[in-house]
């Protein structure tokens, strides 16, 4: 095998990746593709976990569903995907208490998720491993600044600050500055399909 051949279990761990990330951008549920697609969720829920070797048919209807070039489901975007969400940005939700709520992630998903208050001492630096694919991080920062984010794309966030990420990848969190950073991270695990 050359070097640039990719085996069939890392073609169809990539091409599963990519349609769920393309699926949960355009805010679909298996079954929505399901349905404009004309597969089964379970032929869907097995192409996004990367198992199976999907045919350039079922693919063609995957990608018509998406109304993206069939492309698009074999190849990585060649950035990473994040949604970066400042202090300031989202739309204010204000109450007559005086209380105002900005959202900054929703997911209409069901899913497990768990959620760390995390301290980062000053010159900390941890590169953590992907997670499985599908899994998901929602950082915001409480205090300090910190720079987050996969590897090699990383944002530089301040309190208040979020970062969206796909998690399937290596990432770092950082300490900028000489304080304590602490932030909350959300960790969203994909949704289990009967």
């Amino acid at each position: 095998m050359h070097s640039n051949d990719t085996s069939p279990d890392e073609l169809a761990a990539r091409v599963g990746r990519l349609i769920r990330g393309h699926r949960l951008a355009q805010e679909l549920s298996v079954a929505d593709l399901a349905e404009r697609s004309e597969l089964s969720r379970t032929i869907l829920a097995r192409i996004e976990r990367g198992e199976g070797n999907p045919s350039i048919a079922t693919l063609w209807a995957v990608a018509r569903a998406l109304a993206l070039p069939l492309g698009d489901l074999l190849v990585d975007a060649p950035a990473p995907r994040t949604r970066l969400i400042r202090a300031t940005e989202g739309d204010a939700i204000p109450d007559p208490s005086g209380i105002v709520g900005r959202l900054l992630h929703t997911d209409g998903r069901a899913r497990r998720s768990e959620l760390f208050a995390i301290e980062l001492p000053p010159a900390a630096e941890r590169l953590g491993p992907p997670h499985l694919p599908g899994v998901e991080e929602v950082v915001v920062i409480t205090a300090g600044s910190a720079e987050v984010g996969p590897a090699g794309a990383l944002e530089r966030l301040g309190p208040g600050d979020a970062l969206w990420f796909a998690a399937d990848v290596e990432h770092v969190y950082r300490t900028r500055g000489r304080g304590t950073c602490h932030l909350l991270d959300f960790i969203l695990y994909p949704p289990v399909e009967p």
